[in-house]
């Protein structure tokens, strides 16, 4: 029988109130999911409701959905993202856990996986990528470009729609489109309604570049310091090609399984979600 949704979870990490989905029983596998850029935790709705066998937080990453924003003199580099699901595991008394990730959670999973393996029972990732890395010297560069952009988007204020089903179009029709039905599922959790109209719920400030971006030998340490069984789904019609530099810098998981599904990036949000979570499961036993 397939899980259900049990109950929202709110944890204090470091002084954040973190949003979560929780799906599943306690005593089955244990398992944490990483939504994408922008997107929040009821991302992996549809899929987990095709799964058995697993007790899930879907979480809102900080910044995302019902979770808190990170203070002003804070940011969004992805490697706090990494100290938040440690903290999540520790609050639930998760010694070994598995991750899902999608997209950019795809790439905090894998980092996570790299940062703690003893605790990382499996890694499976949709439609992720790894970070390009970058020259040492252009890491002054990459410095002046965060700081611009943190005050830029500190400073800014979201899109707001005359209703709620514009938000969701815009969504839908967005840089990583996806169908309508998927983008109402995320606007249910992630649009506010004020008095200037309806707008999405995410930090602008997550749109900001990255404060140091990491190196090829950055990427090779996290990525040869998994242990867990990997699983990658690649989505067919995904705006994320898996060229000669991708398929190099996954060559260093020593346990990575490659799975070509038909779709595009958020195909675990659409029709092919019955076909993710099978796979998915599948990888689990």
């Amino acid at each position: 029988m397939a899980i259900e949704f049990n109950a929202e979870r709110v944890f204090d990490v470091r002084g954040l109130a973190l949003a979560a989905k929780e799906w599943g029983r306690p005593g089955s596998l244990p398992v944490i999911a990483l939504h994408g850029w922008l997107d929040n935790a009821a991302s992996f709705d549809r899929l987990l409701s095709h799964m058995t066998d697993v007790h899930v937080l879907a979480i809102d990453s900080a910044g995302h959905g019902m979770s808190d924003f990170r203070s002003p003199d804070s940011g969004y580099d992805i490697w706090q993202d990494i100290a938040d699901v440690l903290a999540i595991a520790d609050q639930m008394g998760w010694d070994q856990f598995t991750l899902i990730g999608h997209s950019r959670g795809a790439i905090i999973a894998a980092l996570t996986s790299g940062t703690a393996p003893q605790r990382i029972r499996h890694l499976a990732m949709i439609d992720g990528h790894v970070p390009v890395p970058v020259e040492n010297h252009n890491a002054a560069r990459q410095m002046a470009k965060s700081i611009r952009d943190q005050r830029r988007f500190g400073a800014s204020s979201p899109s707001f729609f005359p209703s709620f089903e514009r938000a969701v179009a815009a969504r839908a029709d967005g840089f990583l489109a996806l169908e309508n039905d998927a983008a109402a599922v995320l606007a249910e959790r992630g649009v506010r309604q004020s008095d200037r109209g309806f707008y999405w719920h995410n930090d602008q400030r997550l749109k900001a570049a990255t404060t140091i971006k990491l190196t090829r030998e950055h990427i090779e340490s996290f990525l040869t310091a998994i242990e867990a069984p990997t699983l990658l789904i690649h989505a067919q019609d995904s705006v994320f090609t898996a060229d000669d530099q991708q398929t190099e810098l996954f060559a260093w998981i020593t346990r990575l399984k490659v799975l070509d599904l038909p779709g595009s990036h958020h195909l675990h949000m659409e029709r092919q979600s019955l076909e993710v979570a099978q796979a998915i499961q599948a990888f689990f036993r």
